[in-house]
Parts: structure tokens; sequence; C-alpha cells
């Protein structure tokens, strides 16, 4: 144990990092529609890579719960590396499908997962105060990994596709081996009998405790606008004539604003309760929608930019908000349905947007995603008032 008291957490950290490089993140959308591929197939494309946590992040969840989280880890970096090669294939939708859908499950197979074993680590050494902290750190340092190697991706496209699409595959695989490495804190087996059991427990506690299901709900549907905000940000900077790498270098540079909202997470949350810091960082998100889909260019730069900077302050608050009311044994499973959510609202969320936008602009589509942000709010709000009173 380092002499700072905390685990050591120096591999969990390396295949943060590695499993963060995203070299695809910022040209997937003009990789597609460069192979032929309209705005709403993209879209049907984006719906097949959420239907893969729809189907997979339960079971993964568990698995991760029931045989370990390392084991979840690594074959999601084998499963990314496999959904890359397969898209550098694509000349299609129907080849697009089947690669998107990889993609989800490599996502699937992490998203519960790696936030478990950072908790356990940090409750084995009895740090688990210090989650927000050094989670918020964690995903500052990812979020910079992502921005530039988005940059870089979208300079190396410019080249040619195929190079960045083929380093992701190999950076997946590495990703893998160094999970494989991960040496997980003990946890109570006996909790672990099959994968069956640890879904049925998780889905109990859930609803034994209803603010904690509804508060699920709202992540997932905060999540959702947050996601199309950024991935049609491709499409609507490139109509505004932006070059490609231009464009990789504004979403690469957002992720460095979005690292120094998480690096300060837990020094300005402090100040004001979580539900005072959800209502302004939605409101925040909506403005983002709203500025992006004006199409003025200093205006969307502007409110995108502050935006991004609070989902940064804002996930390492709510990823300890969440964490606190659950157990070692069912972690994973939990967060993981936390996904699932996300995912079953992104499926069809994507092409929506996408077809709304292509008959009635951006501004229409940005302005519903906004609004569908105050209600799912207003709606929180509304049923956590209720259940304090009662």
């Amino acid at each position: 144990m380092p002499a700072s008291g905390l685990p050591d957490l120096r591999r969990y950290t390396a295949y943060r990092l590695v499993s963060n490089i995203g070299l695809t993140n910022a040209i997937w959308v003009i990789f597609l529609h460069e192979r032929g591929l309209s705005l709403g197939q993209i879209g049907l494309a984006e719906a097949a890579f959420h239907l893969a946590p729809v189907t997979l992040e339960l079971p993964t969840g568990s698995l991760a719960d029931t045989f370990g989280r390392k084991w979840s880890l690594a074959l999601g970096g084998i499963m990314s590396a496999l959904a890359a090669l397969l898209m550098l294939a694509v000349d299609d939708i129907w080849l697009a499908l089947p690669a998107m859908y990889l993609s989800g499950a490599a996502m699937t197979f992490a998203s519960g997962a790696q936030e478990a074993f950072l908790y356990d680590s940090l409750a084995a050494g009895d740090s688990s105060d210090r989650f927000t902290d050094l989670f918020g750190k964690l995903l500052s340092v990812s979020f910079l990994v992502i921005g530039v190697t988005a940059w870089l991706g979208a300079s190396l496209a410019e080249i040619d596709f195929i190079i960045p699409y083929a380093l992701a595959a190999g950076f997946g695989l590495l990703t893998a081996w160094i999970a494989l490495g991960l040496r997980e804190p003990d946890r109570d087996h006996l909790a672990h009998r099959n994968m069956r059991r640890t879904i049925a427990e998780s889905i109990q506690i859930v609803h034994r405790q209803p603010g904690l299901a509804w508060l699920l709900g709202f992540t997932a549907l905060y999540w959702t606008g947050v996601t199309l905000i950024e991935l049609y940000a491709q499409a609507v900077l490139s109509e505004m004539g932006l070059t490609t790498s231009l464009v990789g270098l504004i979403i690469g540079g957002s992720f460095a604003v979005v690292a120094a909202g998480a690096w300060l997470a837990d020094r300005v949350t402090r100040r004001g309760s979580f539900h005072a810091w959800t209502i302004g960082l939605t409101l925040l998100t909506a403005a983002g929608a709203i500025g992006l889909g004006s199409k003025i260019l200093f205006l969307a730069l502007v409110l995108y930019v502050v935006f991004e900077f609070g989902t940064g302050l804002y996930e390492p608050l709510l990823a300890a908000r969440v964490n606190r009311d659950l157990g070692p044994a069912q972690r994973a499973t939990i967060l993981s349905l936390q996904g699932f959510l996300f995912s079953l609202t992104m499926i069809w969320a994507f092409p929506l947007v996408g077809w709304i936008a292509g008959r009635a602009g951006w501004l229409v589509a940005f302005s519903l995603v906004g609004g569908g942000l105050v209600a799912a709010l207003a709606t929180w709000l509304l049923v956590e008032g209720r259940g304090a009173r009662s």
C-alpha cells in the first residue's frame, strides 16, 4: 500500500488511460458518411451500438460481480479491437450495424466493472471517502487522453481513415492485456453463486430503494442528452464548413475542458447540495444543446465549452452519490443497470433526433433535446420531493 494510505492502483490507472485512447471518437460519423451512409442510416448504426448494452449490460455486470472485474475489462478490450477492424470493412449499413454493436459490447463489458473495481479497491483500504476526488482526477486525465487522441485520429484520417482504425484495434488488444494483470481486492464470493442470482438480487435492491431507482432513471436521460449533443456536434460543425481536422481539434479540445471540470469536481461541488448542482448543470446542458442547434458559430462554441465543463463537474459527484448506496456484491450489476437504461433511451433517441434534424433542422432537434432534459429534471425533482415528504 502506498504511503498515502491508498491502494496501489498504478496498473488500473494504466488500464484507464489506454482504454480511453479515442482515435475514432471525433470521426466515426464522418467516416460512415464517407462510406455512403445517410444521416438516418448513421442514426440506425448508433442505435445498434446501444442495442448491445440493452441486451448485455446486466449479464456483463453480473459476470464482473461473479467471476471478477478484470475478466470483464479484458473482454471489453478484445471487443473493442474486433469492432475497429470490422469498421474498416464497412461499405453499407449491413456491415455498419454489427460493427457498431461490437463497439457497444466493448463499452458494456467495461462500464460497471471499472467503476466497481475502483470503489472496491478504495473501500478495501478504508479510503472510500476519497472516491470522488480520485475518480474525478482519473476522469480528468482520461478525458485529456480522449481529447488529444481524438484530434490525432482526425488528423490521421485526413491521410487515410484506415490508420486511426488500425491503431484503435491495436490499443484494444493492449487494453485487454493490461486488464488481465489487475489484482482485485478480496470480496465475499459466497454472495456470487451465479450470474442469475446476482441479477435478481440487484433488481431487488433497486426495487427496495425507490430513490435510487428514480435517480438511475434520471441519470440515464441526462447522459442521453449529453451524448446526443456530443455525437451530433460532429455533423453540425461539419455543416458549418469546418474541416475534419478542425472538427477533431474542437471536439478533442472540449475533452480538455471536461477534464478540468472533473479535476476540480471534488473541490467545487462541496459547496451546494447535490440537488442544486443537478438543477444547475441540467439547465446548462439544455442551453448547450440549443446553442449548438442555432448554428451561430461563436454562440455554439461558447455554450458547448461551458456545458462540457459542467459534465466534468457532474460525473464524479453523481458516481459518488450512486456508489454510496451500493454493496460490493452487486455493485457492478447495478451500475450496469444505469448503462442499460441509458442505452434503452439512446437506441430510439439517436435516430429520432437525426431524423428530426434532417427534416426540421438542428435548432428544432436540439430544442427538443433541451426540453426533454428539463422535463426529466422536473419529474425527478417532483418524485424526490414526494419521497422526502413521505
